[in-house]
C-alpha cells in the first residue's frame, strides 16, 4: 500500500495500515493508498511507524510536507501524546477519546499574538493553548456567560452636587455606593456618570451594565483591571474582576487571569459585539 502526504511517498515501518488506523487513528484509505495529513505524517515518522521512500532527513520531511507554523505541529503532538484522536482545522484542534464525541476546540495562540474581543468571543467556548519559547504549555478556557448578581440596588439618579472637581451625593442608599465623607458620599467618575445619566466612555457603559445586572461594582484599579464586582455582599470577597477588552496582546490577558487567581477571584472579559456588551469567563486550566 502506498502512503502519500503532499506528494511525498512513505512506506510502513513495523506496522501495517490497519494497525496505524486502529492505534493512532490517523490517515484515510482510498483504494490501495493511505492519505495522511501533514501533522499525521510527521507524527508517524517521529514514532518510526512510517519512513519516506526516498532517502530524506527528518528536517527534509518536515519542510516537504508541512508549510505552517511548527508550533501547530507541536500542539498536535501534545494532544496525541495524551491519547486523543485529533482533527486539525488551521490553528484549531478538535480532540476526543475513543468512544467519545469531539468537544470544544483547542486553539493555538502565541504569547505575543494580538487578539480582539470579537474573535475571542466568536471562537468560544474554546480552550486556548499557548506554547512559549521554552515549550512550556498553558491552557485557558473561555466560556461565554450572561452574568447576574443578587443585589437589587436602587441608585437614585440625579441630585449630585459638585465641590471643586469632585461629585458627591447626600443619598445614603445603597450603602455600597460612593465613599462616606463628612455626611456625604464622594463619587468616583463612574458613579457620578451613572447618577447623572451621562456616558463619557465605553467603561461608563460597562459600569452601568454591571450595576443593572445587580452587582455591587467597585474599582478594580489595585488589581490592574477595570472593576471588581460582588454578587451578594461586600462582606464577602469580590467574586470577579472585570476588564473591558478591545484588542490586546495575549500575554496581557494571561497576566490578568493569573493575577485574578492569585487573589482568589475569577476573570470576566467584557467587550462589544454589534454594539452590545458580551462577557467571557476566563479560567486557567492545569491540563485537559
Amino acid at each position: 500500500m502506498d502512503i502519500i502526504c503532499n506528494s511525498i511517498h512513505f512506506q510502513f515501518s513495523g506496522m501495517d495500515a490497519s494497525q496505524i488506523l486502529n492505534r493512532y487513528h490517523t490517515g484515510k484509505i482510498a483504494g490501495d493508498t493511505m492519505f495522511l495529513e501533514p501533522c499525521e505524517s510527521i507524527y508517524l515518522c517521529m514514532k518510526g511507524k512510517i519512513a519516506p521512500v526516498e532517502n530524506m532527513s527528518m528536517s527534509e520531511v518536515i519542510s516537504s510536507v508541512f508549510h505552517d507554523d511548527l508550533y501547530i505541529y507541536y500542539v498536535y503532538s501534545v494532544l496525541k501524546s495524551k491519547g486523543f484522536i485529533v482533527k486539525r482545522d488551521g490553528n484549531k484542534f478538535y480532540y476526543r477519546r475513543v468512544g467519545e464525541n469531539f468537544g470544544i476546540p483547542v486553539i493555538l495562540i502565541k504569547e505575543g499574538d494580538v487578539i480582539d474581543f470579537s474573535t475571542l468571543y466568536v471562537d468560544s467556548p474554546a480552550i486556548f493553548i499557548t506554547v512559549d519559547e521554552e515549550k512550556s504549555i498553558t491552557y485557558f478556557r473561555a466560556t461565554p456567560v450572561d452574568p447576574s448578581g443578587n443585589i437589587r440596588s436602587h441608585v437614585v439618579k440625579g441630585g449630585a452636587g459638585k465641590l471643586n472637581n469632585v461629585y458627591y451625593t447626600v443619598n445614603q442608599e445603597p450603602a455600597w455606593f460612593g465613599q462616606d465623607f463628612m455626611g456625604a458620599r464622594i463619587l468616583n467618575k463612574f458613579e457620578s456618570a451613572y447618577i447623572l445619566d451621562e456616558i463619557h466612555s465605553d467603561e461608563d457603559l460597562l459600569y452601568r451594565d454591571l450595576v443593572d445586572r445587580n452587582f455591587i461594582v467597585k474599582s478594580g484599579f489595585k488589581y490592574g483591571q477595570n472593576f471588581r464586582i460582588y454578587s451578594d455582599s461586600m462582606n464577602d470577597h469580590a467574586e470577579f474582576l472585570v476588564s473591558l477588552m478591545k484588542c490586546d496582546e495575549w500575554y496581557k490577558i494571561s497576566r490578568a487571569i493569573r493575577l485574578s487567581v492569585s487573589v482568589r477571584k475569577k476573570t470576566l472579559l467584557a467587550g462589544f459585539i454589534e454594539n452590545k456588551l458580551k462577557y467571557l469567563y476566563m479560567e486557567r486550566l492545569r491540563d485537559i
